[in-house]
């Protein structure tokens, strides 16, 4: 015949720390069969399983030992199972639970389970997607900034050196009208047109050397240049319209 606690393994530290504070439990809720119980050392077992395995034979002792074995296999059966949960869930939802369980020929708690795994691997997944485009966005956000910032260092340079061109334009023409006099709206004679054109193709060129990185930026810029000139010589009459020069 069994005895009471003969389950109890003694090589089972584990199940030996459970029934230990399964106890303290138990006294702690008033139970007065271990009231009494008091250690020197709560941490020598060995007295304790001592101490219930030679209780008496007897139906107090046997429920008890029942009780206590039953709690312990619950406790295993919980922990190897995942913690139990109770929850109600609305009419419509549970029919729908039991149509897909049944058509993916499973219980509802295992299906249950199952749509919460891949709605959690689909929301890490999404989760990912977002992170990564958000990286891409600022990645692409960076690189329109460093553009933008070398067009305004580029376009800086370029109205310097424009600037540059027209101090030294400037200085040319004052120079220029210190050592012969001031304005002269005398139109030119015929020799003197071509010795005007010459100048302007140096002006011009020259410009160009000053303002090279302008040209990469709009090829335009410099024809624009040219036909102004153009345009000034019609203006001031040194030029025809259907000429081609310039």
């Amino acid at each position: 015949m069994v005895l009471p606690f003969e389950w109890i393994d003694t090589n089972n530290h584990h199940q030996l720390v459970w029934i230990a504070a399964y106890i303290e439990r138990k006294k702690f809720i008033g139970s007065h069969f271990f009231s009494s119980w008091i250690y020197d050392n709560p941490s020598d077992y060995s007295l304790m399983v001592n101490r219930l395995k030679s209780l008496p034979n007897e139906a107090e002792s046997r429920e008890l030992s029942r009780l206590m074995r039953g709690a312990w296999q619950t406790d295993l059966y919980r922990k190897s199972r995942g913690k139990q949960v109770s929850f109600q869930l609305p009419h419509d939802t549970l029919k729908q639970l039991n149509t897909l369980s049944k058509k993916r020929e499973q219980t509802k708690v295992h299906t249950l389970s199952q749509i919460i795994s891949e709605a959690a691997n689909y929301q890490m997944h999404a989760t990912k997607q977002v992170k990564k485009e958000r990286e891409s966005f600022h990645i692409k956000i960076k690189e329109q900034q460093d553009s933008a910032l070398r067009v305004e260092q580029a376009y800086q340079g370029i109205v310097n050196s424009l600037m540059n061109t027209l101090a030294e334009e400037l200085s040319y023409r004052c120079r220029l009208e210190a050592f012969v006099g001031g304005w002269d709206d005398s139109p030119l004679e015929s020799n003197d047109k071509q010795t005007y054109h010459d100048l302007v193709e140096k002006r011009v060129s020259h410009t160009e050397l000053n303002t090279s990185k302008l040209k990469s930026l709009n090829s335009y810029a410099f024809p624009t240049l040219r036909m102004r000139m153009r345009e000034q010589a019609i203006i001031n009459g040194i030029e025809e319209s259907d000429t081609g020069l310039l």
